[in-house]
């Protein structure tokens, strides 16, 4: 099945509203409108302008209560400054043959409101400590209880990353405050210490399955050869195995940058190897940079956890033959850019779409390459801290200029707010030329000033968007 016969349904966010949530207050309180589809939202942004908040508020009103507590048992500084209250809600496009209810009776529209509020403690002491009362959104739908914020929710899915996506680490303990309570689907979102080393202790286990599965169904064949029965090529019993083969044939579709793939696992974990070449012996992931092992972790992760979701991994084929998961959900991460080479920056999130193509993912990134990936209506503005404006879907004509402009074109954008792509260094010694250049048309150089302007050519004009920069700045002079 390719991806484009692939029906079904999905839950994607539509809008998000924080209202008095950290720096979300007043002008810049949230009433954002989403793409209610799957694809690639960027929300991008200065350093302070929230995006790290608006990801956790999302996680933490898609989760509920319980996974909030769970999550951030202390939301002291939570709120906003002097605000009484506040409050994250998200508002889903939920659709019935994928996210259910665990009480069949239940009823509700096709999309609801997920949210939570949170007040100052009316005790002067509570207030000293700066605890806060969280309870659902007053106006939520009580059908919230038995699907998405279920103990054990069927369908519903979303996970959540925070920029350090490790492999290293406690499997489990590393997940929760609770050492005894299992490992969250968006536990790194909030927590720095937390690893995602239970997604290679999944394959570590998919494979000693195989074995196993393996040799008992080689033990069946032997039985039934010696009854004279006849033998089947397939094997119900094997569920591990081709599970593994999935997962393996996503690790191993491109998504290692230049020559690696990932070529297996085994006890120790996922192994490595350099694509077409002959007799060359795999080594560890771990060994390679933090960029590899960042990348295969998150993949791996987002698989297990839709695995363990939905309990299946229905799969299809990318444009270009390659394997996709089918199914649905939402995937949040903070700053997706971390530790990755510009080249890797620019790939990783058509990747990401065509191989999770029912997926919403929803990212944050301070990276142009990023947003060159966004989908139309979902390059998100995040403005500065000093900006008495909320986050806005950029207009058409920046989101042009963004997606079909260079990389330069988007840092110089309001997006980012980059006054000049140049060094400080090379800024001084542009001005210097300008200066120069101006003296070497007038005729009133001299020879040691003729000098200094051949070698601050040759030095700054080294390309093409570098020279209509030198231009632009001399007709500016001369106005």
């Amino acid at each position: 099945m390719t991806v484009e016969e692939e029906g079904g349904a999905r839950v994607y966010v539509t809008r998000i509203l924080l209202e008095d949530i950290k720096g979300f207050s007043g002008q810049r309180s949230v009433d954002l409108t989403l793409p209610g589809r799957s694809g690639w939202i960027v929300l991008a942004g200065r350093n302070s302008s929230g995006k790290s908040t608006l990801l956790q508020a999302v996680a933490l009103a898609l989760g509920g209560p319980d996974v909030a507590r769970g999550l951030n048992p202390d939301f002291s500084g939570w709120l906003a400054r002097r605000a009484p209250g506040g409050v994250a809600a998200v508002e889903v496009e939920r659709q019935p043959d994928a996210d259910v209810f665990v009480e069949p009776d239940t009823r509700s529209e096709g999309r609801m409101l997920l949210g939570l509020e949170w007040t100052r403690s009316s005790s002067r002491s509570a207030q000293r400590l700066q605890n806060l009362e969280m309870r659902p959104l007053l106006g939520v739908v009580s059908a919230a209880g038995s699907g998405p914020w279920a103990s054990n929710p069927q369908g519903w899915f979303c996970a959540g990353y925070g920029p350090f996506r490790r492999l290293t680490g406690a499997a489990g303990s590393s997940h929760s405050r609770d050492s005894s309570a299992p490992p969250g689907p968006t536990t790194t979102l909030f927590r720095e210490d937390a690893s995602l080393a239970e997604s290679v202790a999944w394959a570590v286990d998919l494979h000693h399955r195989k074995l196993e599965e393996s040799q008992a169904a080689w033990e069946r064949r032997e039985a039934l050869r010696g009854a004279q029965e006849p033998l089947s090529e397939e094997d119900p019993e094997q569920v591990a195995g081709p599970l593994l083969d999935t997962v393996l044939a996503l690790l191993r579709d491109g998504l290692l940058p230049g020559r690696y793939q990932v070529r297996g696992v085994s006890a120790d974990g996922l192994w490595v190897s350099e694509r077409d070449v002959k007799r060359e012996e795999p080594f560890p992931l771990r060994e390679m940079s933090d960029g590899y092992r960042t990348v295969a972790a998150l993949v791996l992760d987002i698989v297990r956890q839709l695995h363990a979701a939905y309990g299946r991994l229905s799969t299809g084929l990318t444009p270009e033959g390659g394997t996709a998961v089918l199914e649905p959900g939402v995937v949040l991460i903070d700053e997706v850019d971390a530790h990755l080479h510009v080249t890797w920056q620019r790939k990783i999130g058509d990747w990401l779409r065509i191989h999770f193509p029912n997926i919403q993912f929803i990212v944050t990134s301070h990276s142009p390459y990023i947003c060159q990936a966004a989908d139309e209506d979902a390059l998100i503005r995040l403005p500065g801290p000093e900006e008495d404006q909320p986050p806005a879907v950029v207009s058409q004509d920046l989101y042009r200029r963004v997606v079909y402009g260079s990389a330069d074109d988007a840092a110089l954008s309001e997006l980012f707010g980059l006054e000049t792509p140049f060094s400080s260094r090379a800024e001084e010694q542009r001005q210097r030329l300008v200066e120069l250049e101006r003296k070497v048309y007038a005729r009133t150089a001299s020879d040691k000033e003729k000098a200094e302007y051949k070698a601050l050519s040759r030095l700054l004009t080294s390309s093409l968007q570098t020279r209509v920069a030198e231009v632009a700045a001399r007709l500016e002079e001369d106005r």
